[in-house]
C-alpha cells in the first residue's frame, strides 16, 4: 500500500529547510534594497504614485467646488492689469454678484497685505455684508542661513525685510541650520471685515517641485490650520453638519489651533465610527501635518469659470457653491509664479494654479478622501518580499518566475483597484521594478549555485568510487576539477579513512512475514526516503541499501567535521524514524544505528558478467556489529569511543568495553544521547551514577555494582544499559567469570 499522509509530511518536513532559507534570503535582500532605493530616490512617490494617477485618469470632483479664475480674458475685459491691488474694487462687485446667487463661501487665494486706500473700504464693506468671505494669509520663510525670503507672490514687496536679528555684525551669515517662518496677515481693515483668514502654503513652494502633498496644519506657526481646513469647517457649519459635534464659534482658525494643541480626543470617543464626520474631523486635527492630495485630473478638471463672466452675470447655478477666487490662466501657458506641476501636468496641460490646488484640498476634505497607505509602506514591502521569496524558493526555475509574475500581476491589479475605488496607495514601483527582478536574479543565482554544488558532489563521488564513469559525465573544462591537468588514474577502488554508519531494523523478519511483498516494498521505499534525507543533509554518501539495512560513509573532510556530521545524522535519523513510525499504518520499524571510524575501501566488485560498487573493510563490519549491541543494551545509537571524541555540542555517555563477535580486540562504546540541551543535561546525575556503577562492575566489585545499578533504576526509572549491567552483576555474583579484564564478551550479533 502507498505511504501514509503522515509519512509524506515527514518527508516534506525534512526537505523544507533549504527552501525556507532560500525564501528568507530573497526576502531579506529585496526588502532592504527596496526600502533603501525608495528612501534615496523617492521612487515609490515619483513613479509609483504618479503611475497610479495616470492609470486611473480623471475622476469627477464634488459639484460644490467652483474656481473663479482671474484669467487673461478677465484682465483684458476689466482692464485691471497685473497689479492685483487694482482688482479690489472689482472684488467688491464680484462678492455682491455671488451673494445674489446664494453662494455658501467665497475663498480668496490672493494676498491683501498692501493697503489700497481708494478701494479697500468698498471691498471691506462688501465682505462684512456678505459674511462668508475667507482670505489667505501669506507664509514667509527664511532658509539655510541665507537672507532670502520666499512665499506665494513673495508676500508683496513691502515685506522683504529680515525677521531674524543678528547679534553680531551684519556681514556674518546666519547658521545653515536656521529656518524661520512667519505669517503675514491681510491689511487690518480687510482682515477685520473677513469671516476668517488662514495661511495656504505648499510643501514644495520654493523648489517648485511636483506638488503631491498639502499642509493641513503648520505646526511651526503655532499649530496654525491651513485655509482649506478652515474653509471646510465653515462650510460644515453653514450646512448644519457640525451640529452636535462642535460648539465652536467663529473664527474657526483660532478654534482649530486650540483643538490641535489638545488633540481633540473627545471627538473620537463621541463617535468611534471611522467613517463618521466626527472621526474624520478628529483625524484631520490630530494626525500629521500634511496629506497627499487626491487630484481629480489635469488643470481645469474642477469646474472653472472666468472672473469677468461671473462679474458680468453670465454664469449661473452657483447657489450653495464654495467659490475659490484666484489667479489662473486658462488659454495660455501659465507663468512662473503660483503655478505648480502635479502628477497630471504635462507639456500639453501646463502647470496647475495654486487656487486650483487649494480647491482640490478642500474638495478632498469634503469627500473625506486623501491618498493614503492603509499600512506602513515598509511593512507592505516586507510582505511583498516574503511572498516573492516563498514562491521562488518553493518553485524554482521557470515555474517560480511565472508564479511570481502572476502574483505580482494580481497585486498590481489590486493596487490599481483600491486606488481607483478608495484612494488607497499600495506601493507598486518598488515591488514590480526593484523587488521582483531582484528576487528573480537571487533565485537564479541560488539555483545555479545549487546545481554547481550538486554536480561537484556527484563528480567527486564518481571520481572516488567509479572513475571509469568520468568520461561519460559532461563537464566544462576547469569548472568541476580544481586540479585540471592532473592525470586521472582509472582504478576500480579507492582506500579512504572515514566514518561508517550502519542501520538495521529490529524484528524485520517478523514484520516482513505479516505483509505482502508489494506492501513491504511500498513501506520500505518510504522508509529509506526518510532515512536517507539526513545523510544527504550532512554531506554523507549512501553506499549500500540491502534488505532492511543502509550503509553510509563520510571521508575526505576534516576529522572533527566528519564525526559531528555522522553523529548529527544518526540523531536526525532517530527523530525522523520516530515520526515515521507514528504515521505508519503497517506497524513500527524500530531502527538501530552503529557508528565506527577507520580505514575502508570504496570500489567495484565484479560478480560474473555484472558488477556493483560498495564499501568494504573491517571498519564497515564493525559498524554493523556495533549497531547490533543496541539490542543488548536497549539503546538506539552506539558508536566507537573515537567517533564521539571531543564533540562538546553533543551529549554522549560511555557504556563499557565490549568484545564483539568475530573480534579479539575489545572496543569501548558510547551511547549518542542527543544534542547538549538543558533537557539532556538534566539527566547528568543519572549518567554519573551509572558511570560509578560501571567502574565498580569493571573492577569485579559485583555486589557494590549491583547496589549502584539498582539505585539508578529505583531513582530514575528504566534505563537499558543500567538494566543490562545489573543483570550481569547479579549473574557474576553467583558465578564469577574465570577470567575478567573488564570487557563484556558478546557471543552473538
Amino acid at each position: 500500500m502507498p505511504p501514509s499522509p503522515s509519512t509524506s509530511y515527514i518527508f516534506n518536513l525534512l526537505t523544507i529547510k533549504p527552501h525556507l532559507l532560500r525564501a528568507i534570503t530573497i526576502a531579506t535582500i529585496t526588502v532592504f534594497l527596496g526600502n533603501g532605493i525608495d528612501y534615496l530616490t523617492g521612487l515609490e512617490t515619483t513613479l509609483g504614485l504618479d503611475t497610479l494617477f495616470h492609470i486611473r485618469g480623471t475622476r469627477q470632483p464634488p459639484p460644490e467646488v467652483v474656481v473663479v479664475a482671474m484669467d487673461e480674458a478677465s484682465e483684458n475685459r476689466l482692464g485691471a492689469g497685473r497689479d492685483l491691488t487694482n482688482w479690489r474694487g472689482f472684488h467688491a462687485q464680484l462678492i455682491q454678484k455671488l451673494q445674489t446667487q446664494g453662494v455658501a463661501l467665497i475663498v480668496f487665494d490672493l494676498q491683501f497685505i498692501t493697503p489700497h486706500a481708494d478701494q479697500d473700504p468698498a471691498f471691506a464693506a462688501a465682505m462684512r455684508s456678505a459674511g462668508n468671505v475667507l482670505l489667505t494669509e501669506c507664509v514667509q520663510k527664511l532658509r539655510h542661513g541665507v537672507e532670502d525670503f520666499y512665499g506665494r507672490d513673495e508676500c508683496s514687496e513691502t515685506n522683504q525685510k529680515p525677521f531674524v536679528q543678528k547679534e553680531a555684525g551684519q556681514d556674518i551669515p546666519l547658521s545653515e541650520q536656521l529656518i524661520a517662518m512667519r505669517k503675514v496677515p491681510p491689511s487690518p481693515i480687510l482682515a477685520k471685515a473677513a469671516l476668517d483668514h488662514a495661511p495656504f502654503s505648499l510643501p514644495s513652494d520654493a523648489e517648485n517641485e511636483t506638488i503631491r502633498e498639502a499642509w493641513t496644519f503648520l505646526d511651526p506657526l503655532a499649530e496654525t490650520p491651513a485655509l482649506p481646513v478652515v474653509a471646510w469647517l465653515h462650510y460644515l457649519q453653514r450646512t448644519g453638519a457640525l451640529q452636535g459635534i462642535s460648539q465652536a464659534t467663529s473664527p474657526f482658525s483660532a478654534w482649530l489651533t486650540g483643538q490641535r494643541r489638545q488633540c481633540a480626543g473627545h471627538l473620537a470617543k463621541t463617535l468611534p465610527d471611522p467613517a463618521s464626520l466626527a472621526s474624520r474631523l478628529n483625524a484631520v486635527i490630530c494626525q500629521g501635518e500634511t496629506r497627499h492630495l487626491d487630484f481629480y485630473g489635469p488643470p481645469q478638471t474642477i469646474r472653472m469659470e472666468s472672473y469677468s463672466d461671473v462679474y458680468d452675470g453670465k454664469v449661473m447655478n452657483l447657489k450653495g457653491k464654495v467659490v475659490f477666487v484666484g489667479k489662473a490662466n486658462r488659454k495660455f501657458s501659465p507663468g512662473k509664479i503660483d503655478y505648480f506641476p502635479t502628477p497630471f501636468t504635462d507639456t500639453h496641460s501646463g502647470k496647475m494654479a495654486g487656487v486650483e490646488i487649494l480647491a482640490t484640498q478642500f474638495a478632498n476634505l469634503l469627500e473625506g478622501r486623501f491618498v493614503a497607505s492603509p499600512y506602513p509602506p515598509s511593512l507592505l514591502l516586507l510582505i511583498a518580499s516574503l511572498v516573492l521569496g516563498v514562491s521562488l524558493a518553493q518553485f524554482a526555475g521557470f515555474v517560480g518566475i511565472l508564479l511570481s509574475l502572476a502574483i505580482s500581476g494580481l497585486y498590481a491589479g489590486l493596487a490599481v483597484w483600491v486606488f481607483n475605488r478608495h484612494g488607497m496607495w499600495l506601493p507598486i514601483a518598488v515591488p514590480l521594478l526593484v523587488q521582483l527582478p531582484l528576487s528573480w536574479l537571487i533565485s537564479l543565482i541560488g539555483s545555479r549555485r545549487d546545481l554547481i554544488n550538486e554536480r561537484k558532489r556527484i563528480l567527486t563521488f564518481v571520481r572516488r568510487v567509479f572513475p571509469q564513469w568520468i568520461p561519460l559525465v559532461s563537464t566544462s573544462p576547469g569548472e568541476w576539477y580544481p586540479d585540471q591537468g592532473t592525470a586521472q588514474t582509472a582504478t576500480t577502488r579507492r582506500d579512504v579513512c572515514g566514518i561508517c554508519l550502519a542501520t538495521d531494523i529490529a524484528g524485520y523478519t517478523t514484520i516482513s512475514s505479516q505483509y505482502t511483498p508489494h506492501q513491504m516494498w511500498e513501506l520500505m521505499n518510504a522508509y529509506f526516503q526518510v532515512l536517507g534525507q539526513p545523510v544527504n543533509a550532512y554531506k554523507g554518501i549512501i553506499t549500500d541499501v540491502a534488505g532492511d539495512a543502509m550503509m553510509a560513509v563520510w571521508f575526505d573532510s576534516p576529522v572533527a567535521e566528519q564525526r559531528l556530521a555522522a553523529c548529527l545524522t544518526a540523531l536526525e535519523m532517530q527523530l525522523a524514524i520516530d515520526l515515521f513510525n507514528q504515521g505508519s499504518n503497517l506497524g513500527s520499524l524500530p531502527t538501530r544505528i552503529g557508528l565506527n571510524e577507520g580505514d575502508m575501501t570504496l570500489g567495484r566488485l565484479d560478480a560474473g558478467k555484472g558488477s556493483h560498487y560498495s564499501v568494504i573493510g573491517d571498519t564497515v563490519n564493525t559498524a554493523s556489529r556495533i549497531q547490533g549491541v543496541n539490542k543488548y543494551l536497549g539503546t538506539r545509537i552506539l558508536a566507537s569511543a573515537t567517533v564521539a571524541a571531543n564533540l562538546t555540542s553533543l551529549t554522549c555517555r560511555p557504556v563499557g568495553n565490549f568484545r564483539l563477535v568475530g573480534r579479539e580486540e575489545p572496543m569501548e562504546l558510547v551511547e549518542i544521547v542527543g544534542k547538549a540541551t538543558p533537557a539532556i543535561a538534566a539527566k547528568s546525575p543519572m549518567y554519573k551514577q551509572f558511570a560509578l556503577g560501571l567502574s565498580l562492575f569493571q573492577n569485579s566489585q559485583w555486589p557494590e555494582a549491583s547496589t549502584c545499578f539498582q539505585a539508578v533504576l529505583d531513582q530514575y526509572g528504566h534505563d537499558g544499559p543500567t538494566r543490562f549491567y545489573l543483570d550481569k552483576a547479579l549473574a557474576y555474583q553467583e558465578n564469577p567469570p574465570s577470567y575478567w579484564d573488564g570487557v563484556v564478551t558478546l557471543d552473538a550479533k
